[in-house]
């Protein structure tokens, strides 16, 4: 039985919707990621958290994978370097509103957006507020990549600063899922961070384009990666985004 929600006949797509079956929505970005990552980072990543998860949950709840949002917002910054798409953030917001409501007309109430792109999480809770006041249906919001930090803090090697854009973390990940996509001889230590923020990014923000220059379109340290690490964050964000699927898909809605 296929996970994915595009492969569905449209009689299945009515059942899944009678069935409360829950939809996974994976919203990544195609950006340059540094010399040596390939500019699908991100959605590969998405996808492959989204479906980890999806498969993980084993039908309790019912759940299908979306295809993947693969462009998005990124800062114009980023175009220095080839690879990176930028869609305004008005555009961004109101397509994923509008395919959110789309699935709300065919019956679903659950849809979960998972995130693994920096510049994404404002812009989605505005959809997930549009989304309320126009049906009623509140779309769950889920960032996989902050659920795996501490493992980074316990078992990294580049230290603070080591990873934000293409470092340590989504290296290692990527070493693990696609290693052939990856080039480590183009990896580099250059752009580690160097004012480390004393806040987490639920108190305060402000953008790291902004505050230190980027020679290769990287920051952090990508050097210290590997793929033992990145199997570590992976699963750990595969359970997590379970989890949060069968929390989600078991509250009432009003």
């Amino acid at each position: 039985m296929t996970i994915r929600f595009s492969e569905l006949r449209s009689p299945q797509v009515a059942a899944a919707a009678e069935a409360g079956a829950a939809l996974v929505l994976p919203v990544g970005q195609t950006e340059e990621h540094g010399p040596h990552l390939p500019i699908t980072t991100d959605a590969l990543i998405a996808r492959r958290v989204c479906e980890g998860a999806v498969a993980a949950l084993d039908g309790t709840p019912p759940a299908y994978v979306l295809d993947t949002i693969a462009y998005g917002y990124s800062q114009r910054v980023l175009k220095k370097w080839p690879g990176t798409f930028v869609i305004p953030l008005p555009t961004f917001i109101d397509t994923v509103t509008n395919l959110l409501l789309s699935l709300s007309a065919m019956g679903f109430r659950k849809v979960a957006l998972v995130s693994t792109h920096g510049n994404h999480p404002g812009a989605l809770r505005v959809v997930a507020r549009q989304v309320a006041d126009e049906c009623g249906m509140g779309p769950g919001l889920f960032f996989p990549t902050a659920t795996a930090f501490s493992l980074l803090e316990e078992h990294g090697s580049a230290g603070p600063g080591g990873s934000c854009h293409a470092g340590e973390f989504e290296t290692s990940v990527m070493l693990y899922l696609s290693p052939e996509l990856v080039d480590m001889d183009a990896a580099g230590p250059g752009d580690k961070i160097r004012d480390v923020s004393p806040y987490s990014s639920s108190e305060a923000f402000v953008s790291t384009w902004t505050r230190q220059e980027s020679a290769s379109g990287a920051y952090g340290d990508p050097t210290c990666a590997t793929a033992a690490l990145g199997k570590l964050l992976f699963d750990k964000m595969v359970d997590e985004t379970a989890g949060f699927i069968r929390y989600y898909h078991g509250l009432k809605q009003v």
